[in-house]
C-alpha cells in the first residue's frame, strides 16, 4: 500500500485538471440546458396570460381577487424567466489573467508569442494556472447553480398560481 500511495502521490494530481475541468463544464451544461427549460415553461405562460387576459385586468371593474393573484402570478413567472435568462447570458466582469484565460490568450502579439509563454513555464506553474482556472469555473457553475435554484422555486410558486388562477375560471 506505501508503494502504491508513493507512486500515486507523485502522478495521480498531473490529470486531475483535465478531469475537473470536462466535470465542471458539463454541470454548467446542464445548468444552462436546465435554464433553458425553466425559461420556455415560464415565458409559455407568461404568454397565455398575456394572450388571454391581455392587459384588461388592470382595470378596476374586475374582482379585486382575481387581479390579485393574476398580477403576482405574472411577478413571480416573471421574476423565475430573468433569474434562468441570468444563468444562460456569459459574463466578462472579471479581468482574468494567466495562460488559460481567454484574455490573456488574445492580448498575446502571436500565437507564436503565446506557445513561448507556455513553454517558458514548469511543470508546477501550469498545473497552479489550471486549478485557478478550474477555482474561476467552480465559482461560476455555482453562481448558475444558485440562480438556477432561484428561477425553480419562483417559477413553482408562479406555477402554483397559475394554476390556481386557471380553476378561478
Amino acid at each position: 500500500m506505501a508503494e502504491v500511495d508513493a507512486t500515486l502521490r507523485g502522478k495521480a494530481w498531473v490529470g486531475f485538471p483535465d478531469f475537473e475541468q470536462v466535470h465542471l463544464i458539463s454541470y454548467m451544461q446542464l445548468a444552462d440546458a436546465k435554464a433553458a427549460v425553466f425559461l420556455a415553461i415560464a415565458s409559455g405562460a407568461i404568454a397565455y396570460i398575456a394572450g388571454h387576459y391581455g392587459l384588461g385586468w388592470l382595470h378596476e371593474e374586475r374582482f379585486f381577487g382575481h387581479s390579485l393573484l393574476l398580477s403576482s402570478t405574472t411577478l413571480f413567472l416573471v421574476a423565475s424567466a430573468a433569474h434562468a435568462i441570468a444563468v444562460i447570458v456569459p459574463r466578462r466582469h472579471r479581468r482574468r489573467t494567466g495562460i488559460i484565460f481567454y484574455n490573456h490568450v488574445v492580448r498575446s502579439d502571436s500565437p507564436a508569442h503565446y506557445a513561448d509563454s507556455v513553454l517558458q513555464m514548469s511543470e508546477v506553474e501550469i498545473f497552479l494556472e489550471q486549478m485557478t482556472y478550474c477555482h474561476e469555473l467552480a465559482k461560476t457553475c455555482d453562481r448558475k447553480y444558485r440562480l438556477l435554484n432561484y428561477s425553480l422555486v419562483l417559477g413553482i410558486i408562479g406555477y402554483a398560481m397559475f394554476l390556481a388562477l386557471l380553476l378561478w375560471r
